[in-house]
């Protein structure tokens, strides 16, 4: 279970980059379907970072949630180590907008635990992040841990 948790974890902040990445790079806000829905809240967030702050918990995770679904699906076929991954990873993407909410709290707006966590990259750490909120924003997409975003920068700027 340990190593299934913290795989899930890992496999959360990939998601989370590969999505943030694609989102901020392909389509407009005119793609049918997914551009107003979508796309337009990610590329509005480089415009203003803190919006996602004054967001309720619902608006800010509610997406993940769909996300997740495909994942609970194969879920269902898996047993073992394969299906803990599978609900560690989806636990990890349904709290990965919450981390990169918490990364753009003001400072004394999180709890001690949560900066504690911060502290340690257990959560995405603000000061990592606010590379992402950097013209042109082409780098430091994972907003989970930001364990991935290294190895990901390295291969977008291949």
């Amino acid at each position: 279970m340990p190593l299934a948790a913290l795989l899930g974890w890992l496999l959360a902040d990939l998601f989370s980059g590969l999505v943030h990445w694609a989102l901020d790079t392909f389509g407009t806000v005119r793609t049918p379907i997914v551009g107003p829905a979508i796309i337009r809240p990610f590329r509005e967030h480089h415009a203003d970072p803190a919006g996602m702050t004054r967001h309720d918990f619902i608006e800010v995770n509610g997406a993940s949630c769909l996300g997740c679904l495909p994942l609970l699906v194969l879920g269902f076929a898996l047993d073992g180590f394969g299906h803990a991954l599978v609900v560690f990873t989806c636990l990890g993407v349904l709290f990965t907008n919450q981390c990169h909410k918490w990364a753009h709290a003001l400072p004394g707006k999180n709890s001690f635990l949560i900066k504690k966590l911060q502290e340690i990259g257990v959560i995405l750490r603000p000061s990592d992040h606010a590379k992402h909120h950097t013209p042109p924003y082409n780098s430091h997409f994972c907003t989970a841990n930001g364990w991935l975003n290294r190895p990901i920068n390295f291969l977008l700027k291949r």
